[in-house]
């Protein structure tokens, strides 16, 4: 096969046309690195072997601009350069160099957001769940988030300090509260022991 044309398509890519009708883009770099020009012979594995090599070349520049703008997961790296098309057998070369570079650490990033959450006063299954939409795996969550030094129960009492203080003026007051601790995953009984102790003691010293 000869290279019939080779032409500027986008800023960092050229389209490589063959004699055969054949048509694909390489990365500018790795044209000029093996040389590529006009009326050149080519094989089939050369072609295959080159796109391959401009697939991780652009899928490593696309990651890198990702992580500029913050931390990621394995699998949310992955969902975004596969949303980007790049083909599996790139994107997983570019992960498998990000890891080793530890630019990718899942258990790294699992510890600094369970932090956060944990600062936050936010329940421990609420923090699983988070960290699971992040694309932390399941196992590694519950393990992080089992590590957390605050007790739930200073959590819920840390929010109803900042948050609900104001609200436990009646029955139903104390209700909304108790529902809205629940829905942020804090357990039935802790809410309960919690709230109990916290009224009695508003109570005492009013």
């Amino acid at each position: 096969m000869k290279i019939i044309s080779i032409s500027k398509e986008k800023q960092h890519l050229s389209k490589i046309t063959l004699d055969t009708g054949d048509e694909f883009l390489l990365d500018n770099d790795i044209v000029s690195l093996y040389c590529l020009h006009e009326e050149d012979s080519i094989t089939k594995e050369k072609c295959e072997r080159y796109i391959f090599e401009s697939d991780v070349s652009r899928a490593k520049s696309r990651a890198f601009w990702y992580l500029d703008r913050g931390a990621l997961t394995e699998k949310a790296l992955y969902d975004k350069l596969k949303k980007a098309k790049f083909s599996e057998k790139a994107i997983a070369a570019v992960i498998a160099r990000l890891i080793e570079l530890k630019m990718i650490d899942d258990r790294r990033y699992a510890e600094n957001y369970a932090e956060r959450c944990e600062n936050a006063n936010i329940s421990k299954r609420e923090t699983v769940f988070k960290l699971i939409s992040k694309g932390v795996p399941a196992d590694l969550a519950k393990e992080v988030v089992e590590n957390e030094q605050v007790s739930e129960e200073e959590k819920i009492k840390n929010l109803i300090e900042k948050k609900y203080k104001n609200k436990l003026t009646d029955k139903k007051a104390k209700e909304k509260v108790f529902a809205a601790l629940i829905r942020k995953g804090f357990s039935y009984g802790a809410v309960r022991e919690v709230l109990k102790k916290y009224i009695e003691e508003l109570e005492y010293y009013e």
